[in-house]
């Protein structure tokens, strides 16, 4: 009798845990994010990259394809999706993937702005690009060149404060001369 107990334990266990995986497209939901996001395992990824201690992003992107450098997609788009319930997707075209770093609330608005570097298949030159959330919307706010390579302004630091408010750093090759360029950020 003892033994068809845990042999009855055994079974129900196993049957929990083998589950229906029919179908390969999986959805992704926790209590925690509270957003409901498919993705095909088959040809697409996740990344999870920590925003700050309570945000995390969730970068949904097309798996690469052998030998691609960017002519073998029809599309290259990422969709950015947000453990904070309140902020709505962001997409992005011609992407592979992204960096991300939150920017702080700029305008005064609670909300806080999004920096965004686009990843590609090679360089070490990306777009920078700064969005705000207004009215449920990442709205692009400022963008230009960065060279991320170079440690001095990691994407982290790209914001700063001047005597008119706020500045992005930019970066330009000007006569064969690197230079850091600071471009007023205006709402």
């Amino acid at each position: 009798m003892k033994n068809s107990g845990f042999y009855l334990v055994v079974v129900i266990l196993l049957n929990a845990c083998t589950g229906s995986n029919q179908d390969k497209k999986a959805a992704t939901t926790t209590d925690s994010i509270k957003t409901r996001f498919t993705v095909d395992y088959a040809k697409q990824q996740v990344d999870t990259l920590l925003l700050d201690a309570i945000d995390t992003a969730f970068i949904i992107k097309n798996k690469p394809i052998a030998d691609d450098m960017g002519d073998k997609q029809k599309d290259y788009i990422i969709n950015i999706y947000f453990s904070n319930k309140k902020w709505p997707v962001l997409t992005f075209k011609n992407a592979i993937g992204a960096d991300l770093a939150l920017a702080g609330d700029l305008d005064g608005d609670t909300q806080p702005e999004l920096l965004l570097r686009p990843e590609w298949f090679s360089s070490c030159w990306a777009s920078i690009n700064l969005f705000s959330l207004k009215n449920n919307t990442w709205n692009l706010v400022k963008n230009g060149s960065m060279y991320f390579c170079a440690d001095e302004y990691p994407l982290s630091k790209r914001v700063v404060k001047t005597d008119a408010g706020y500045g992005l750093l930019t970066d330009s090759l000007t006569n064969d001369k690197f230079i850091t360029l600071k471009k007023a950020i205006k709402f």
